[in-house]
């Protein structure tokens, strides 16, 4: 198996304890041994900026923009992606976590499947124990923190501009998984919980 570079990308906005206690600790663990982490912050945050000085990643800032309440992360993602330099990319929200394989399993299915442009795993809620990754792909069936794809993949689509987002918090995970569909990307899925995710920054 080769071992491409994999970008992981974290929006964060007000939850620095969960980033930093559960989020950037889960992209230490991970048994894949090359790995580009972007944080990215959706506002100035000197204090965050201070707590990564000692961190693995690198640490961004969206450039001011008019605040939007039902952004989830899309701004701050786009942002990151500009530093991105990985022949994969992964999402991992601030409040969730990785399970220790989660970025192998997934390069490992994309190199397997070289005619699949992106790969998704299966998650588990806390505290309610759901577990979800619904195959095909489908709404509320498949999340940010589950996607691993190919960089070229973005060409297709970027994540959605806010106004198209109505409050929706589903909306940017599939709203980008459908677009790639839609456009004729291929997946592959990987029945195997590897993300461990918290509703509401619990």
């Amino acid at each position: 198996m080769s071992t491409p570079l994999v970008t992981t990308v974290t929006p964060t906005w007000q939850r620095h304890h969960l980033l930093l206690q559960r989020a950037i600790p889960s992209v230490r663990a991970q048994s894949y041994p090359k790995i580009q982490h972007i944080v990215c912050s959706d506002g100035p945050d000197e204090t965050l900026a201070d707590l990564l000085l000692l961190e693995p990643v690198t640490y961004v800032q969206v450039p001011a923009h008019s605040d939007h309440p039902f952004n989830y992360g899309s701004i701050a993602r786009n942002h990151a992606l500009s530093y991105a330099t990985g022949e994969y990319i992964a999402y991992l929200d601030d409040d969730n976590a990785w399970r220790p394989d989660h970025l192998r399993l997934l390069a490992e299915a994309l190199d397997e499947n070289p005619e699949a442009s992106f790969a998704y795993s299966q998650l588990i809620t806390h505290p309610q124990g759901l577990v979800i990754g619904s195959n095909p792909p489908a709404y509320c069936g498949i999340d940010t923190s589950v996607i691993m794809h190919r960089r070229e993949l973005l060409e297709l689509a970027r994540w959605p501009d806010p106004d198209n987002i109505a409050g929706d918090q589903h909306a940017p995970d599939w709203a980008i998984v459908a677009a790639w569909l839609e456009k004729g990307a291929r997946w592959v899925h990987v029945p195997t919980v590897t993300v461990d995710y918290h509703f509401a920054g619990s």
